[in-house]
């Protein structure tokens, strides 16, 4: 006999007002650190290696808040969590906004986060019936992710993190043994609480993670995706309420993950509603660059992390941010037959993107709960790993491929690649094709001696093609569509070693680019994105 859950959402709406909420100080462009070169030592030798394996150069991003002003907003009151990405801090002080800015110019704006009244309620709170269910494996095998375990890529020298709402009783499970007694869990942090344990609060985390990690056979037999990865565990998330912070935690451990060289994050995290619904997101938002969660998405990936998101569960309604995100990879649920599951948040993004991107099971999902048993439930929060976990085995079989190229393969892998719609996207991803797709692509270039670039990936109104022999010999350049129709075609006579075409009329979309020079044929999947 097993349970099935389904996670529920609790809201409070009551606030209180307070010299002592928390402010988000947003700081002038001015304020960081010069001299990028001095700075780099805040990034591990697996950060280096993991930019330079993805060709990511150090940028203003990387550049730290100025410690002069962090140590001056620390006389009037609390320092949280500091953002290099938004050059920007969370801070409590008796000092209201208004004196604040009086008092230090090197803040730009303030926005004030209401105190809610904590709720009883934890949002990740897990409701469960009895029904028959057995263990099973076919949440591995709808994305054909056996192929890639059978081949021995199981995520070993990966690094993944995941960013949750905590991860009770996690350390003390038998379903967790492995990845513990190996010592793979190789960082911690309370973005709520400032404190390094996470093993505590709400056990959301916990079941994500076992969909990723989860090993064993007592009581039953149970592997979840990527069984050898490394891991990272953050908390963001104060299950008591739902507010704006959160999302300004979730960049600050996005930015902790850049800096110890993380590969491949997951969240199960989503925000629209707020329980200060005056501070709530609005639909036209969700355009992949504007909230806080996006924008720190969108950063981390320019930074050559994978970061893989829950789309919702507010079926058949909108998505959440950050699954807008341009730089993400947002994933919804399907059932054990691959249909779109009742639940799911649909798409598009507000600018029109194709969202979600790809599915993965997330009705009657098996995990592992706070008991050390094995439960079935709804939610994209279970999607979403299980896809990241394949993910993990993607990149570990193909280590230097770049975000984009693993991002395009799935996408091409998927069941609805060439037709995909509102509620499933491209489909679920078939993870042995996406691998071949990848050695293909591959060997097209070994064989060729090719050693083209083509970026910006996604772009929005021109791509750079570099590395050509400037020979005066003739190049042809075609673009085609999903359904396979010429959409875009230019021929020009190499004269420099790059060029630079204008797309600006294509729409947003995934389109397959097909140059040939001197018989040399070079196929790249790219993405228009505006």
């Amino acid at each position: 006999m097993k349970t099935i859950s389904v996670i529920l959402l609790f809201l409070c709406s009551t606030f209180f007002t307070s010299a002592q909420d928390t402010k988000i100080l947003f700081l002038k462009k001015n304020t960081k650190e010069k001299l990028l070169e001095k700075n780099t030592h805040y990034f591990s030798p697996k950060s280096i290696a993991r930019r330079e394996r993805q060709q990511v150069s150090f940028d203003n991003y990387d550049l730290p808040v100025n410690k002069q002003i962090l140590n001056s907003l620390s006389q009037d009151g609390e320092v949280l969590n500091v953002s290099r990405w938004l050059n920007a801090l969370t801070y409590r002080s008796d000092l209201s906004a208004d004196e604040l800015l009086l008092k230090y110019d090197f803040i730009d704006r303030i926005q004030v986060v209401k105190t809610p009244m904590k709720s009883n309620h934890d949002k990740f709170e897990i409701q469960t019936k009895s029904l028959d269910y057995g263990a099973g494996a076919e949440q591995v095998q709808q994305l054909n992710l056996d192929c890639l375990h059978d081949l021995g890529y199981t995520g070993s020298g990966i690094f993944l993190g995941v960013i949750d709402a905590g991860f009770n009783n996690m350390d003390s499970l038998g379903y967790f043994d492995a990845v513990f007694l190996e010592g793979r869990v190789l960082d911690t942090f309370n973005f709520v609480n400032s404190a390094q344990t996470v093993y505590d609060f709400s056990g959301h985390g916990t079941a994500v993670t076992s969909c990723i990690v989860g090993e064993g056979s007592t009581p039953d037999q149970y592997i979840g995706a990527a069984v050898d990865v490394d891991l990272a565990l953050y908390l963001t998330e104060d299950v008591s309420s739902e507010t704006e912070i959160e999302e300004f935690n979730l960049v600050a451990a996005l930015e902790r993950a850049d800096s110890i060289g993380i590969d491949l994050i997951n969240i199960s995290l989503g925000y629209f509603g707020f329980d200060d619904s005056t501070t709530s997101h609005v639909y036209a938002d969700l355009d992949g660059v504007t909230t806080i969660a996006s924008i720190g998405v969108n950063v981390a990936k320019s930074k050559g992390i994978f970061v893989v998101i829950s789309a919702g569960n507010s079926g058949p309604s909108t998505i959440s941010t950050p699954c807008d995100a341009t730089g993400g990879f947002c994933v919804g649920a399907v059932t054990d037959l691959g249909n779109y599951a009742w639940f799911s948040s649909v798409g598009p993004s507000s600018d029109g993107r194709v969202k979600p991107d790809v599915m993965a099971r997330g009705g009657d999902a098996w995990f592992v709960n706070g008991a050390d048993s094995l439960e079935q439930g709804n939610g994209t929060s279970f999607a979403s790993p299980i896809l990241c976990g394949a993910v993990a085995c993607l990149i570990q079989a193909n280590p230097s491929k770049t975000v984009d190229e693993v991002m395009n393969a799935i996408r091409e892998s998927a069941s609805l690649f060439i037709t995909p719609n509102d509620s499933m996207g491209y489909g679920i991803p078939d993870f042995c094709a996406a691998n071949d797709i990848l050695i293909a692509s591959a060997n097209i270039d070994s064989q060729n001696g090719s050693s083209i670039l083509i970026y910006p990936i996604p772009t929005s109104n021109q791509l750079i093609i570099s590395g050509l022999s400037a020979t005066q010999e003739t190049i042809s350049i075609r673009v085609y569509d999903n359904l396979g129709q010429l959409v875009f075609s230019e021929t020009k006579v190499a004269t420099d070693s790059e060029l630079s075409l204008n797309i600006s009329e294509l729409a947003n979309g995934i389109y397959n680019l097909v140059l040939t020079q001197e018989g040399l044929q070079i196929r790249r999947n790219i993405s228009v994105s505006k």
